[in-house]
C-alpha cells in the first residue's frame, strides 16, 4: 500500500502529460498563498474557481505554488479526514490547485503550520509543550510528544495521497521555547545525572539545558521527515527558517531545501542579510518577501501592498546571492486568490526570469567573510532558536553600503573556508569559540586580515591590536572624526591609548568641532605576523541601523582599504548601489543592486518610483584579458579601458539590478 501511495504522485502526472514539475533545487520563481484558516471561515471554496487558478498560472508563469492548508489556529482549509477541518466547505480547493496545477506541469507545496497547532494543544492538552510551572503551552506542541505521531505525520500523508509535491512547514524554530515536559526531563536528567532542573540562567546546567533542547527539537524535526520521505521519497519538505540565520548550524536533517519569509519593513536590507545566511549551507535555498508591508508593533495588523519596484529589489538580493525567490500575497476567506495581484505576480516573474541564466548555479567569489559566532550567540542567548543578530545584520548592511562584496560565515563555515577570504570582519560578537579564534589569529600570522569591530569585542585581542586599555567601555555620545566628515551616536566606546607603529583611523571628538580632539583613536590597524589586524573602539551596528550618516561608511571602508588595498572589484558613482561577485561557466558575474528608496522608513508602507542611479565607473583587478563586457539582462556590450591590472568600465544607470558580465580572453 505504502509504495502505491509513494506513486500516486507521478500516475497523477502521467495522465496529464509526460512532463514533470521542477524540483525545489531546479526551481527559481514561486508564488506563497495564505490564510491561516480558523472554524469562522465556513464557505472555503465560495468563489474559488479552477479558471481562476487557470488565468493566475497563464499570466504569472511561476516554477512552484505554496498555498494555504493548515495555519498556527490549526484549522485545515481542505476537507481533511484525520485533522481538524475549518467551519466550512463548498469545494475542496486543494483538489482544485492539484489538478489545474497539474495541467501546467507547476510544482505544488502546501503551507503547513508545525509546532505551532492551536487547536491541537486545545483538544490535547497533553500534546503541549510544558511551561516551567507544568501548565501546557496553548500554542505549542512539544517535541517528543504524540503530535507528530497522531497529527502531523499522518496528515501529511494525507496531503501526499492528493499529489501534492511537498510542504513548506511553518511554524518551528522560530516559534521555539523550552520544554519541561515530564518525557523531556526525565530524559535530560538521564543524559546529564542531575535531578535539579535549571528553571532560569541563574541555574546550574541551564546552558546544558537549552542544548537539550535544540537536540530534541532537531530530533522532532528528523521523525516527521524522514517518516514523510519513507512515505513517499518524491515528496520534497522543509522546516520554514531551519538551518539558516535563527539556526545557525551544519545541516542535520534530511531537510531537501531551506527556506524562509522576510516580513515586515526594511526587507531589502533583511533580504541581503537572511539571503548571506544560507547561501553557504550545501543545500538548494530561496527566500520569500512578504507582497506586504506589516508593522509588528502594538498597533500592527494592516498589510499594506508593497509595489512591484519594492519586490524587485528584495528579490534582486536574493538571486543575486543564488537562491530561488518567491513572493507571499494573501488568500481571501473562501480560500479564493486576488486577481488584481496578477500584474505585480507577472511583472516579478519577468524580473526574475530575465536574470535566472545569470544568477542560478553562480558560485561565490569570496572577498569579505563576516563572521556569525554561532558560539557566541548561543552562550550569550537563552533562545532555543530565534531571531536577534543585530550586530551581524547591522555591520552587513554597513559594509554593503560601502560597496562591499561580503558573505556571512557561520562558524562551521569559517572553519573550513577562513583561507579563501582576504578579509574576516568580527561584528561586535564576544565570547568567541577558543578553537575558532586561535584559528583566527593563526590565519593573520600567515597573511590574513582580521577587522575586530566592537566596544567590547576587541578587548579579546588586546595583546594584538597594538593599543593599551584605558577603563571599561562606556556608552556616551560619541563624535566620530574621519576625512574632514564628523558623525555623532549615542553608543559603546572603549578608549585606546596607540602604541608605536600602530596606525590611526579616525579620531574621537568632544564635540561636532575639529578643534576638540580627545587624542584618541576610532579605529587602528596593525602588523600581526605576515598580516593586519584592526580594531575598531566602538559599537557600529546599532549606530548605523538608526543613523545611517555616511560617515561610518567611511571610516570602515578606509580600515577595509587598509588591510585589503586591492580588492577585486571598485565601485564610484553612486552611494546607493550594492554589490556581490558570482562566478559561473568562467566568467565573473558583477551584481549591482540599486537601493535607493524609502524602504529604511517605518512610516512608508509603499513607494512605487525608485530613481535610477548615476552612471558608474567599476574598475575590475584582473591578470586576464579581458574579451568582451557585457551587462544583463539585455546582452548590451559595454565599453572598457584595459589598465596594467586592472579594466575599467563603464555601466549605464542601474535602474534596479543589473549584472556586468566579463569574459576573458
Amino acid at each position: 500500500m505504502r509504495n502505491l501511495h509513494a506513486l500516486l504522485p507521478m500516475l497523477i502526472f502521467a495522465t496529464i502529460g509526460n512532463a514533470q514539475p521542477k524540483k525545489r533545487e531546479d526551481s527559481f520563481f514561486g508564488i506563497h498563498f495564505d490564510f491561516h484558516a480558523t472554524q469562522n471561515n465556513k464557505e472555503i471554496g465560495m468563489t474559488f474557481t479552477p479558471g481562476m487558478i487557470d488565468s493566475f498560472l497563464t499570466i504569472v508563469r511561476p516554477d512552484f505554488v505554496q498555498v494555504d492548508c493548515k495555519g498556527h489556529p490549526g484549522y485545515s482549509s481542505y476537507p481533511t479526514k484525520v485533522g481538524n477541518p475549518a467551519g466550512g466547505f463548498t469545494k475542496d480547493i486543494l483538489k482544485i490547485w492539484r489538478d489545474v496545477t497539474a495541467k501546467h506541469n507547476v510544482a505544488l507545496y502546501v503551507h503547513y503550520s508545525g509546532i505551532l497547532d492551536y487547536k491541537a494543544v486545545t483538544d490535547h492538552p497533553d500534546w503541549a509543550r510544558r511551561q516551567p510551572d507544568g501548565s501546557p503551552d496553548k500554542e505549542r506542541n512539544a517535541y517528543l510528544g504524540a503530535y507528530s505521531e497522531l497529527l502531523l505525520i499522518p496528515q501529511l500523508k494525507e496531503i501526499s495521497d492528493y499529489g501534492v509535491n511537498g510542504a513548506w512547514v511553518d511554524g518551528e524554530c522560530w516559534a521555539t521555547q523550552l520544554d519541561y515536559s515530564p518525557e523531556v526531563l526525565e530524559k535530560f536528567s538521564k543524559e546529564t545525572g542531575t535531578s535539579t532542573i535549571p528553571k532560569s540562567s541563574a541555574d546550574s546546567n541551564y546552558s546544558a539545558f537549552v542544548e537539550y533542547n535544540r537536540k530534541i527539537f532537531r530530533s522532532y524535526l528528523r521523525k516527521y521527515i524522514d517518516a514523510i520521505h519513507a512515505y513517499n521519497p518524491a515528496f520534497q519538505i522543509t522546516s520554514n527558517w531551519s538551518y539558516s540565520s535563527l539556526m545557525p548550524e551544519p545541516v542535520d536533517v534530511n531537510v531537501d531545501y531551506l527556506s524562509g519569509d522576510v516580513a515586515g519593513q526594511n526587507g531589502v536590507y533583511n533580504a541581503a542579510f537572511q539571503a548571506r545566511c544560507m547561501a553557504l549551507q550545501g543545500k538548494p535555498w530561496d527566500l520569500m518577501s512578504w507582497g506586504f508591508a506589516y508593522d509588528f508593533g502594538p498597533e500592527g495588523g494592516i498589510k499594506g501592498p508593497k509595489s512591484l519596484v519594492q519586490l524587485e529589489q528584495e528579490a534582486a538580493q536574493v538571486i543575486a546571492m543564488g537562491g530561488g525567490f518567491q513572493c507571499y500575497f494573501t488568500q481571501s476567506d473562501d480560500g479564493s486568490i486576488k486577481p488584481w495581484y496578477f500584474p505585480t505576480m507577472a511583472g516579478l516573474g519577468k524580473f526574475c526570469r530575465d536574470r535566472q541564466a545569470f544568477c542560478k548555479g553562480a558560485e561565490t567569489v569570496p572577498q569579505i567573510g563576516l563572521w556569525y559566532s554561532t558560539y557566541s550567540k548561543r552562550t550569550q542567548s537563552n533562545q532555543v532558536y530565534g531571531w536577534n543578530v543585530p550586530n551581524v545584520e547591522g555591520i552587513l548592511s554597513l559594509l554593503l553600503d560601502g560597496q562591499n562584496s561580503t558573505e556571512i560565515l557561520l562558524d562551521h563555515q569559517l572553519k573550513s573556508k577562513i583561507n579563501q577570504y582576504p578579509v574576516i570582519i568580527i561584528p561586535e560578537w564576544t565570547g568567541l569559540d577558543p578553537a575558532l579564534k586561535k584559528q583566527a589569529l593563526e590565519y593573520v600570522q600567515q597573511g590574513g586580515n582580521l577587522v575586530v569591530i566592537g566596544a567590547k569585542a576587541v578587548k579579546e585581542f588586546e595583546p594584538e591590536l597594538g593599543v593599551s586599555f584605558q577603563g571599561e567601555p562606556e556608552l556616551k555620545i560619541a563624535y566620530f572624526g574621519f576625512d574632514s566628515q564628523i558623525a555623532a551616536a549615542k553608543t559603546m566606546v572603549q578608549d585606546v591609548q596607540v602604541k608605536k607603529g600602530t596606525k590611526v583611523i579616525g579620531e574621537f571628538y568632544k564635540t561636532d568641532d575639529f578643534r576638540f580632539s580627545t587624542g584618541l583613536p576610532v579605529a587602528t590597524v596593525a602588523a600581526y605576523g605576515k598580516g593586519k589586524i584592526s580594531g575598531v573602539y566602538a559599537d557600529l551596528s546599532n549606530v548605523y541601523y538608526n543613523y545611517q550618516a555616511r560617515g561610518y561608511v567611511n571610516i570602515l571602508n578606509s580600515i577595509i582599504r587598509n588591510v585589503f588595498p586591492k580588492p577585486m572589484v571598485r565601485i564610484t558613482g553612486s552611494d546607493d548601489v550594492q554589490t556581490t561577485l558570482r562566478r559561473k561557466n568562467g566568467q565573473l558575474l558583477i551584481h549591482l543592486i540599486n537601493t535607493a528608496g524609502a524602504h529604511f522608513n517605518k512610516k512608508v508602507y509603499e513607494y512605487d518610483h525608485v530613481p535610477a542611479t548615476s552612471p558608474l565607473k567599476v574598475s575590475v583587478r584582473t591578470n586576464h584579458p579581458v574579451r568582451k563586457v557585457v551587462v544583463q539582462p539585455g546582452g548590451k556590450e559595454l565599453d572598457f579601458v584595459a589598465e596594467q591590472e586592472a579594466v575599467t568600465i563603464t555601466v549605464p544607470p542601474v535602474a534596479i539590478h543589473s549584472i556586468v558580465q566579463i569574459e576573458w580572453r
